[in-house]
């Protein structure tokens, strides 16, 4: 079999439902994503590259509705195509998007009705959708604070970071910093909803867990791109800022996941982004399909 990108599929927490809203596709040489080595994709048997051997991960966003609010974490990379060209480069490799409000508006929810935004951190395909208009300076999310953790905004910032291709574009800093609040360890944007550092990938990078009456969830954002990456901790992408603490921050993860009913929800996931991690043999993510919805 070969790895396509994830469909909508939903979480129910009891209390608190989380959805995952696909917006695109990331596609890349996997060799190039993973410059120190990438045999362990394969070691588990997942299905992580498409027909022609690329490795295929979903881009989207997750709505998280609670009995008060509806929640973004993070917004895709919006109706565009970003080439991921790379020296010696031979197969098409790239980022692309533009479903994501489409089906939000599939589960009848305008954009108007996000109330907050919380963003793992700030790669374009994360950001893409904060802003519309022919110049992208419109809102898009009019209602909504945007969470940000302080050293991933200063990032982003930095003289040397800004009108990098894979970072922000002007437009959303300018979106963002006007309605920005401030994510830290244990912060609860809103309630059922806390933060928890993951730094590697960037330097502000967060994850979030989240907590219904039923269950919980730990959104990872892009401190795990794959599953291998779970079950092969020491697998080392390409676009981590700081790689042995983003090494450390999988090893993390799965030891918070050992022995726990929380469940992982990877949006970079191809397939399934609901998974439970399972070490009764060997370590496993066990997807958890749409048809589940439970945790």
């Amino acid at each position: 079999m070969t790895a396509a990108p994830a469909p909508v599929s939903e979480l129910d927490l009891g209390s608190i439902t989380i959805t995952y809203l696909p917006d695109g596709e990331f596609r890349a040489d996997p060799a190039i994503a993973y410059p120190t080595g990438h045999d362990d994709l394969f070691a588990d048997g997942l299905d992580v590259v498409d027909e022609d051997g690329m490795l295929l991960l979903s881009i989207g966003a997750i709505l998280v509705r609670t009995p008060a609010h509806r929640v973004l974490i993070d917004v895709g990379i919006g109706d565009r195509t970003i080439p991921l060209v790379r020296p010696g480069a031979a197969r098409d490799a790239f980022m692309r998007g533009g479903a994501l409000l489409r089906n939000l508006r599939r589960l009848g929810v305008e954009p108007e009705q996000i109330d907050a935004v919380l963003l793992t951190h700030l790669h374009a395909d994360h950001v893409g959708w904060i802003g519309g208009g022919s110049d992208g300076t419109t809102p898009t999310f009019p209602n909504a604070d945007f969470w940000v953790a302080d050293a991933e905004w200063a990032h982003w910032n930095l003289p040397e970071t800004r009108g990098e291709a894979v970072g922000p574009r002007q437009h959303e800093l300018d979106l963002i910093g006007g309605r920005r609040r401030s994510l830290a360890a244990g912060v609860e944007p809103v309630p059922g909803i806390t933060a928890v550092p993951t730094t590697g990938h960037t330097p502000g990078h967060v994850a979030f867990e989240v907590r219904g009456s039923g269950g919980s969830a730990l959104v990872v954002g892009d401190a795990v791109h794959c599953p291998a990456e779970v079950l092969r901790p020491d697998l080392r992408w390409v676009g981590d800022v700081d790689p042995g603490a983003a090494v450390e921050t999988r090893r993390g993860i799965a030891t918070r996941l050992d022995g726990s009913e929380t469940v992982l929800v990877g949006p970079h996931f191809p397939d399934v982004v609901f998974r439970r991690y399972d070490r009764a043999s060997s370590p496993q993510l066990v997807p958890l399909l749409p048809a589940d919805r439970g945790a």
